[in-house]
């Protein structure tokens, strides 16, 4: 698609909707860190993808609406959340688009089909434990057109993503790279399949599947990738379970096992949050990342508290 007739379909919705109310919310999570690697121990102050955002939609009746988002990840610690950069913001999934009974069409920046399907089985999440230091495709991608199916059925759904292709490997258009989920979702049980073609260089196939059991919760990612450059295939696997202890806390374990980001890597976490109000919590977690590569291999133990808003 012609970045000029998406810079201008961005500037129309944006000028509408800034009569629809906009919604700002973010997230602050900051937690104390004791890191021990293979360079010494070191203890410090960090932000867990802490984030600010604004968001909204206009109603053009007959079931249909504009929406759009601007979100961007800030570092109440450091001051600069996108430090390759040197920039006080870091853009997280920001788009505008159209939702009706068809679905919802967007564009703009957006979390892959694959990496939304995981749902919320990676329970470390924008933490140090966070599944992206054993598995590929954890992907944010610019250039992006998303469209999401309505809800079919008992609890089927859809999302394709047309991304532009990488450069350097010749295929830099709008569409070169795809990502793709199909999901069923109810109240007892949750899974996903999903791919993603040519993306940053790798082939990928996931499996996600979810059963919540009253009070305890079990996750399993299984996945499947190429590195299209030379052909290396490897798998890899997410465990995770949550137990509600009372009324505010939850016990949380992670097991994730993988060769794509180190050889021989393995990520054992475990955690406990305990809820202050419905929007805040504290938490505490430690994390340790092994494999054949020393200088990534690591033990974290934290302590933080996380405020919604």
């Amino acid at each position: 698609m012609n970045s000029k007739l998406i810079s201008f379909i961005a500037l129309i919705f944006f000028g509408i909707s800034i009569n629809a109310e906009p919604i700002v919310y973010g997230k602050i999570s900051i937690s104390v860190e004791s890191q021990d690697s293979s360079s010494g121990t070191e203890v410090d102050m960090v932000s867990n993808a802490s984030r600010l955002g604004v968001k909204g939609s206009m109603d053009f009746g007959e079931g249909l609406e504009a929406i759009y988002q601007a979100e961007y990840e800030v570092d109440p610690v450091d001051g600069k959340a996108d430090e390759k950069n040197g920039r006080t913001f870091k853009q997280r999934n920001s788009f505008v688009g159209i939702k009706g009974s068809y679905g919802t069409l967007f564009l703009g920046t957006h979390d892959t089909a694959l990496k939304k399907s995981q749902s919320k089985i990676d329970l470390f999440n924008d933490l140090l434990g966070d599944i992206k230091n054993i598995l590929q495709g954890e992907n944010r991608m610019s250039d992006f057109i998303g469209y999401t199916t309505p809800t079919l059925g008992d609890g089927f759904s859809a999302t394709f993503n047309a991304i532009k292709g990488t450069e350097d490997e010749g295929d830099n258009g709008i569409g070169d790279s795809t990502s793709i989920s199909l999901n069923y979702k109810t109240k007892s049980f949750y899974a996903a399949f999903a791919f993603d073609s040519k993306l940053k260089g790798y082939d990928t196939t996931r499996i996600s599947i979810q059963v919540p059991l009253n009070r305890t919760q079990i996750g399993l990612i299984y996945q499947d990738t190429e590195k299209l450059s030379s052909g290396l295939e490897e798998d890899g696997y997410v465990l995770s379970l949550s137990q509600k202890l009372g009324e505010k806390g939850l016990f949380k374990i992670q097991l994730a096992e993988s060769d794509m980001k180190m050889g021989s890597g393995k990520q054992t976490s475990i955690g406990y949050d305990y809820k202050l109000s419905k929007k805040a919590k504290a938490f505490i977690f430690y994390t340790d990342l092994s494999g054949d590569t020393l200088s990534k291999e690591k033990e974290i133990t934290a302590l933080g508290f996380q405020y919604k808003f």
